[in-house]
């Protein structure tokens, strides 16, 4: 399925900004997103390229000060560059869900923060850090989920 870009983008942002929900969501729709996040976090101690498959083939991450990356290769490739090149490691202590927002039975906006704390890699004391997100998801034919967006900033 061929999608516009900057006419989805608009629109999960529209609707993610307070237009009102399209679709009423079930219990069961909420389990299935909360259950590919579940999966997908996991993915990450099994590799990036295993993490970038959970994007959609054409999907792309919106770093932070960076240009787009777009592509399951691509995504892999800039989550090993900025984790080998980062100066601190990083201690997840909690992930919260601020909203799940249903546009349509396939199509959702998800918004979360993210807590932890970061360690320098050359020592030194951990400094707390809290990180954004905004993700569009697709459900796809076979009703799996996948990453069409996700975009991200930090408040600290």
């Amino acid at each position: 399925m061929r999608r516009s870009t900057p006419a989805i983008l608009g629109l999960a942002l529209l609707l993610g900004a307070g237009v009102g929900s399209l679709h009423s969501q079930t219990a069961a729709d909420s389990a299935s997103v909360t259950g590919f996040y579940g999966r997908w976090f996991g993915a990450a101690g099994q590799g990036m390229a295993r993490y970038a498959s959970f994007y959609a083939p054409d999907g792309s991450i919106f770093p932070p000060n960076r240009p787009p990356v777009k592509g399951r290769d691509a995504i892999a490739a800039w989550f090993e560059q900025s984790r080998s090149s980062a100066s601190y490691n990083v201690q997840p202590q909690g992930v919260s869900t601020e909203e799940m927002r249903f546009l349509s039975a396939d199509w959702v906006v998800y918004r979360s923060t993210l807590r932890g704390l970061r360690t320098p890699k050359a020592g030194g004391n951990p400094v707390a850090f809290e990180t954004k997100y905004v993700d569009l998801l697709h459900r796809t034919a076979s009703g799996e989920w996948e990453v069409i967006f996700r975009m991200w900033s930090d408040n600290r």
